[in-house]
């Protein structure tokens, strides 16, 4: 009995240790992409209810010239606050996740790992979830401005498995609006990208 006992218990071992690094990826895996989906639809669910001009105010001289662009952060924190909490009561409603490996991977052989009937397992999951606003602007022409804003959310996720505890930090950054600010033309263009001497700076454009 002592003798079968050690068998069962190496051989199991054994299995563990093969089936360890493939388990520990697809629970990253499987925590990556739900926290990413709920990321992506729980910003796009609060973003409905906003327009760029609730948080952003373009302030023009009399000329109609731009002179600033000015953030409502009011507005701003909230939209921060809200997407974090209904990301954290959809992490939380989602705690219970299934992880599905091939019977062949429990063999520890590479050539037979991805064959065979799959094995489900149940994983629990929850975590803490920061935001931040952030925003670009990038050059769309002579006159015009492309004003992007994003959310960065990271996502501390702890993967609570049969076998161990997995810690993973998942980041992702979802495009909130977009807005094109059309400014003043102006008389004259100088082109200074690509300069490759100083006589490249006298070229003017009018």
């Amino acid at each position: 009995m002592i003798v079968i006992l050690l068998i069962a218990f190496i051989t199991m071992k054994i299995i563990i240790n093969a089936i360890m690094p493939i388990f520990n990826k697809l629970c990253e895996d499987k925590a990556k992409s739900i926290a990413t989906i709920i990321s992506n639809n729980e910003a796009t669910n609060v973003m409905s209810r906003y327009t760029y001009d609730d948080l952003f105010l373009i302030e023009k001289d009399t000329s109609g010239n731009i002179t600033m662009i000015r953030s409502n952060m009011i507005t701003i924190n909230e939209i921060i606050s809200d997407v974090a909490v209904k990301i954290q009561e959809q992490l939380e409603d989602k705690n219970k996740n299934t992880v599905k490996i091939p019977l062949g991977s429990f063999t520890g052989i590479n050539l037979i790992s991805g064959i065979g009937p799959e094995i489900e397992i149940i994983i629990t999951s929850s975590g803490n979830v920061e935001t931040d606003l952030k925003s670009e602007f990038i050059h769309q022409g002579i006159n015009q401005t492309l004003h992007r804003v994003y959310l960065d959310v990271v996502c501390e996720v702890s993967i609570l498995t049969p076998f161990n505890s997995i810690s993973q930090s998942i980041k992702n950054q979802v495009l909130l609006l977009e807005n094109v600010i059309v400014g003043h033309i102006p008389e004259a263009y100088y082109n200074l990208e690509g300069i490759t001497s100083t006589n490249d700076a006298m070229e003017v454009i009018n």
